[in-house]
């Protein structure tokens, strides 16, 4: 396998070089993340630690907070049509970007211009595409006139921070944005740190805390112990599994838990080798451990996974297939497809996150007992996440989903063929029809719940993902941080950070 051997002294090495002096004042607020940022500019990433970062600096028209109802940012109201073709929105007025210029509906039509246009390659166009015109009324109220019907539309737009119209187009643009949000950038030295000063004429008031630095730090190990000695003060996800039962008995520090919107998986590229013949790609549904990973890698962080969908949502099937842990049944699927043990050597690719390279591990241990023989990749974030978005050079991976507050956002982009998100090349033409059909009836009806649960049990079945395990967000900050909840949506965790208060 390949992969680094971190050793002790290495280890503590990496703590001691975080600090550069002293340990940080109260002016200055330490956030630890698990992976550098890939980029800054929202309409063209797509992975949460970019966001964690994107919405400290910038905002959406509307927010999720933290029970995962949608509230005011840039927007202070908005009204629906009842045919769901029309969205109107009166802006926030007296709000400047960070170099003083006045935001106005003109930025908010450039923004979703500029995703629109196909010549830019934003990769969630697609979630936006029911757009069909976007009028400015004034400088504060813009109207979205949709082409097509798209019940979720208000969820997307809550996801997609407003760029500046006079400065978005700046070549550097995404490695020095500016915005509306509470910080401003002030320097990035990657895989080191970002340091954000406050934007002191912010609309929601001047922050708290004068200076935010986020910390990137891959290994969960070395994280918390950079936290434990003062480094950090606060990081969410990614917190030892095998630790959390010791933190949380511990004084000393704060542990919060909630359930997360998300889900870890095994992805399969259905157009390569065996992985086409949907009886191999259950076979390797089969040999995933889910209750096991859960209880022994998670330490009971999170549920086992059993679809795109989660089960706190009413459009969630229970009647999908499961995929009990069973080698004789993976075995027989095999034999049936005319596999013979041996065979089949397969590639999984990983990132940096010691829990996904332990649930590789394990793959590959129960992938051997079957027949199938898996060489583990473990490659940075960037790279890795290149390698799924960008190529079809890899077998199987292991990802996960944030975010995924309803069945469209699970899984138009993913399973959809022409999925902006669709990294195996999954395609069945009657979960096509489902998904675009789902986006034009109301929501909370029946009809709605009907087609995302059909769409689900084919999704289910073919397997061009294996569910591991649906997510739980934790965070873990020391007691002189104030004013933070621990946020479902990952992504989201920092975006009042303005509120929060350190008096060490």
């Amino acid at each position: 396998m390949k992969r680094r051997i971190v050793l002790l002294a290495v280890t503590l090495l990496m703590v001691l070089s975080l600090s550069t002096g002293v340990l940080a004042d109260n002016d200055t607020l330490v956030i630890g993340t698990g992976a550098e940022a890939i980029g800054l500019d929202p309409r063209l990433e797509t992975d949460v630690p970019s966001f964690e970062r994107i919405n400290v600096i910038m905002e959406p028209l509307v927010k999720f907070a933290t029970n995962m109802e949608l509230v005011p940012a840039l927007a202070t109201e908005w009204d629906v049509s009842d045919d769901t073709m029309t969205l109107w929105f009166k802006l926030r007025e007296g709000v400047t970007w960070h170099d003083g210029t006045p935001f106005t509906a003109e930025d908010v039509k450039y923004t979703y211009e500029w995703v629109l246009n196909p010549d830019n390659g934003a990769p969630n166009m697609g979630l936006y595409a029911a757009i069909g015109e976007i009028e400015v009324v004034n400088d504060y109220e813009v109207i979205f006139r949709l082409a097509e019907p798209n019940a979720f539309l208000m969820n997307n737009i809550a996801r997609m921070p407003i760029t500046p119209k006079h400065d978005g187009d700046r070549a550097d643009f995404r490695q020095k944005p500016q915005g509306t949000g509470p910080y401003k950038l002030v320097s990035w030295t990657r895989d080191d740190r970002m340091v954000l000063a406050a934007n002191d004429e912010y609309w929601g008031g001047k922050p708290n805390i004068p200076n935010v630095v986020f910390r990137p730090i891959p290994e969960n190990a070395t994280r918390l112990l950079a936290f434990e000695a003062g480094e950090i003060d606060i990081f969410q996800g990614g917190v030892v599994p095998q630790e959390i039962t010791r933190l949380e008995e511990d004084p000393r520090y704060v542990v919060q838990r909630t359930p997360g919107t998300g889900y870890n998986y095994l992805g399969f590229n259905t157009k390569v080798g065996a992985l086409s013949d949907v009886r191999v790609r259950q076979a390797l549904s089969y040999v995933i451990n889910r209750e096991g990973i859960v209880k022994n890698v998670l330490n009971g962080i999170g549920t086992p996974g059993i679809g795109p969908v989660s089960m706190s949502l009413p459009w969630f099937n229970p009647d999908v297939p499961r995929y009990e842990y069973n080698p004789d049944k993976a075995k027989e699927l095999l034999a049936e497809a005319g596999i013979e043990p041996g065979e089949i050597s397969i590639r999984l690719f990983t990132n940096e996150n010691p829990d996904r390279i332990r649930i590789a591990e394990i793959l590959q241990y129960e992938a051997q007992r079957i027949g199938i023989n898996v060489e583990v990749f473990v490659e940075e974030w960037g790279a890795y996440l290149a390698r799924v978005q960008e190529t079809d050079d890899f077998d199987i991976f292991i990802l996960g989903w944030s975010g995924q507050l309803d069945p469209d956002r699970a899984m138009y982009r993913q399973f959809h063929t022409n999925g902006s998100n669709n990294y195996g090349k999954y395609s069945n033409e009657r979960v096509d029809y489902l998904l675009d059909l789902g986006r034009t009836v109301p929501q909370e009806s029946q009809e709605s719940i009907d087609i995302y649960q059909e769409a689900q049990f084919i999704v289910v079945s073919e397997v061009p993902y294996g569910f591991i395990n649906y997510s739980e967000e934790v965070g873990l900050h020391h007691p002189y941080i104030g004013n933070w909840t621990v946020h479902p949506y990952g992504a989201a965790a920092w975006q009042d950070v303005h509120l929060m208060t350190k008096n060490k």
